[in-house]
């Protein structure tokens, strides 16, 4: 049942490179000293100085590809990184991965303590920056295929098939890699919020130049999303005969009665079953893709449904602190009356500047912080898998 499951880090192959070119020995005696590539061709030399380059000649464990704090990186150091990593994650086809491999290294250790170090600031003040359940519920969320969930709940090990003593093992794996997860996410947020209290005191801005780079990258994503207004005639799917109540109306106005006549008649029997809202057409939100199919591109004054929408939330009342509160709606069958439409179109730079910031700030702030902590990157250090043909996943 749980058959999938198995301890990470087994498996994996030592990672060698075979003889090094200079425990090669020369094919034929050579009677006459000779001075250091004194018969070699220039393609020859070339070459040899590329295998140099590329670890083949100097050790790994001695080539210097970063540095942090005061310590030094080096391929060796990389190679175990790059070994350990999930299979999904080791892309390697050109030196541009290697960089990113290394620079989320050497973040990964700055954002970790920096994690710590903001989640004690809150626990002092009985607040959290970030709760471990969400760790959980990624993880569990990763995992569905694997039932990780329900095997990290079982309490009677003949439920998922394995031996108590191997239920056990999983489960510790499991709160290992949510521990792993946390920390990762909890240095983000730390970034995050430090960027955001920088950005807050003013010690941290953002220039027109850095908006406009930003969403240059970005432009083809950033779209205000379509939008619909709408006056509903409802019939919550739990009452009995829900649908074909919708049905019944839609017949009625397609027979040619107005649909403001007959909304209002079913606001006299009951004031909740008419209702005036709107919409954004969110394409994360997959429940509401039928809602969507039916919906989407319609005009001011179209008639729609009867059509499912699940239960959501709209911003309320006002409290007395000022704070808006949310209000869950139900689950419906309706027919609807665009009041009116927005397609999805570009954000100009200006729309665009609130979802911009945080990226900029992030990116910024961890600028900074590798300052702080002494970070310098020897790019051409580091190994370009492209030169490796069929063995780019084991540049080392």
């Amino acid at each position: 049942m749980f058959a999938g499951f198995h301890v990470r880090g087994l498996g994996f192959g030592a990672w060698g490179m075979g003889k090094r070119m200079s425990q090669l020995e020369p094919q034929t005696p050579n009677p006459k000293p000779q001075t250091p590539f004194r018969r070699l061709t220039p393609a020859l030399v070339v070459l040899l100085a590329a295998c140099v380059g590329c670890g083949f000649i100097a050790d790994k464990d001695q080539i210097r590809v970063a540095k942090f704090k005061n310590r030094y990186i080096t391929r060796g150091e990389l190679a175990k990184v790059v070994r350990d990593m999930p299979d999904e994650e080791r892309v390697m086809k050109n030196r541009g991965d290697m960089l990113r491999i290394l620079t989320n290294y050497i973040d990964n250790q700055i954002k970790v303590p920096l994690g710590q170090e903001v989640e004690e600031q809150f626990k002092s003040r009985g607040q959290t920056l970030l709760p471990r359940t969400t760790a959980m519920q990624q993880y569990f969320q990763k995992h569905t295929d694997d039932n990780y969930a329900a095997m990290y709940t079982a309490q009677d090990p003949a439920s998922t098939g394995i031996s108590k003593e191997q239920l056990d093992i999983a489960k510790q794996q499991m709160d290992n890699e949510i521990d792993e997860l946390y920390e990762k996410l909890l240095g983000d947020m730390a970034v995050g919020y430090k960027a955001v209290e920088a950005f807050k005191s003013k010690t941290m801005t953002i220039a027109d130049a850095e908006y406009e780079q930003e969403y240059r990258l970005r432009k083809d994503e950033l779209k205000k999303l379509e939008w619909v207004k709408f006056l509903a005639i409802r019939f919550q799917s739990e009452q009995p005969d829900a649908e074909k109540e919708a049905a019944n109306v839609r017949r009625r106005i397609d027979a040619g009665e107005s649909f403001d006549a007959v909304a209002q008649e079913c606001k006299a029997k009951d004031a909740a079953s008419v209702l005036e809202s709107e919409i954004e057409n969110n394409p994360k939100l997959t429940r509401f893709a039928s809602f969507w199919n039916d919906v989407s591109g319609r005009n001011t004054g179209d008639i729609a449904g009867p059509v499912y929408l699940p239960d959501y939330q709209v911003i309320g009342t006002t409290d007395g602190k000022g704070k808006q509160t949310l209000q869950n709606m139900p689950a419906v069958y309706m027919v609807l009356k665009v009041l009116d439409h927005r397609p999805e179109t570009p954000m100009s730079l200006d729309e665009a500047k609130p979802q911009l910031a945080p990226t900029v700030l992030i990116g910024k702030m961890m600028a900074e912080l590798r300052k702080q902590n002494g970070v310098e990157i020897y790019e051409k250090k580091l190994p370009d898998p492209a030169m490796f043909g069929e063995r780019a996943d084991k540049p080392f």
